[in-house]
């Protein structure tokens, strides 16, 4: 699928948020901030996911897709729910055994891990859909197969709840119509007023809420026609970055956790914004660092992929 530069520019906003919402001594200061953004953000995120996934590669190329997900989730949920037992971690467990496990495996998930459960399980439900039931080709019906499967999902797996992967849903019905993400008139200012609107004069943060739907739409819209004022050299960071969010989003909470050892470095800053701002550099750069790591020792494979970093066009 062509790739969108105005995608990567949201990849890279969003990947940068979610960095900042894990940054437990920003959260604790800023929660209002801290909730506004979780009000939209991955939301935000499957939404651009499920537009970007491609259900006319073949059953055995879409099986590779969704093994080289399932790897990398399968590895962080392990190690972080082993690392959870003797750190302080929200939603740890309190005993290492094989039920243990396998519950946050295939159930709850654990930290920032139940998106790529999700990115599964709507992967699934949406080629089955597309490429597998013998339903005819009309895009409308399919769409409404893929909706009925979701929702019959939602209805034995908890973090497959409609709320949630309805966003997914919205991308993919978005690339079903040949809706071009980059396709925008010049309104794009007035939505920003409306996202930040929806953001700061509400205290709605229900993702199922209509009012989250027209936060994230706002969103998108808003940060798609930002892109076109951006100078070059900042969008082909942005273009970079937002190709390889992968490796940030699965090794990033290894460096917000470090953070607690060094926060008392940074107590005669009660605004917290210095440490907020270190640990958002180190997080990002010491995920880079540790993919580069991976691919230049080929350790990469074991998380199912020949490398992290992708390369621009």
């Amino acid at each position: 699928m062509k790739q969108y530069h105005e995608i990567n520019f949201v990849r890279t906003i969003l990947i940068l948020l979610v960095i900042l919402v894990h940054i437990v001594h920003f959260g604790a200061l800023y929660p209002a901030v801290k909730e506004g953004i979780l009000g939209f953000m991955m939301p935000s995120f499957l939404v651009v996911t499920g537009y970007l996934v491609n259900v006319e590669k073949s059953a055995k190329e879409f099986l590779v897709y969704l093994f080289r997900i399932f790897v990398p989730y399968l590895i962080m949920v392990l190690g972080f729910s082993v690392l959870s037992f003797y750190l302080p971690v929200r939603d740890g467990i309190t005993e290492i055994s094989a039920a243990v496990l396998l519950e946050k495996v295939f159930l709850t998930s654990i930290g920032p891990y139940w998106f790529l459960y999700v990115m599964i399980g709507c992967g699934i439900c949406y080629y089955l859909s597309f490429r597998i039931l013998p339903i005819g080709k009309n895009t409308f019906v399919r769409l409404l197969v893929f909706a009925a499967l979701l929702y019959l999902v939602s209805l034995v797996l908890p973090l497959m709840a409609v709320k949630i992967v309805m966003y997914y849903f919205f991308g993919t019905a978005l690339r079903q119509f040949k809706f071009a993400y980059n396709k925008f008139d010049n309104s794009g200012w007035i939505e920003g007023i409306f996202f930040l609107l929806f953001l700061f004069f509400t205290d709605n943060r229900d993702w199922g809420s209509i009012v989250i739907v027209l936060t994230v739409s706002s969103f998108l819209v808003f940060s798609n026609w930002l892109y076109r004022f951006l100078p070059s050299r900042f969008t082909r960071f942005t273009d970079w970055m937002g190709m390889n969010t992968l490796p940030i989003y699965l090794f990033h909470p290894v460096f917000t956790m470090f953070g607690k050892y060094y926060h008392p470095l940074f107590l005669w800053d009660k605004t917290e914004l210095l440490y907020t701002f270190v640990t958002l550099v180190l997080s990002v750069a010491g995920s880079l660092a540790l993919a580069y790591f991976l691919d230049r020792t080929h350790l990469t494979t074991l998380f199912a992929r020949k490398k992290f970093f992708r390369k621009l066009d």
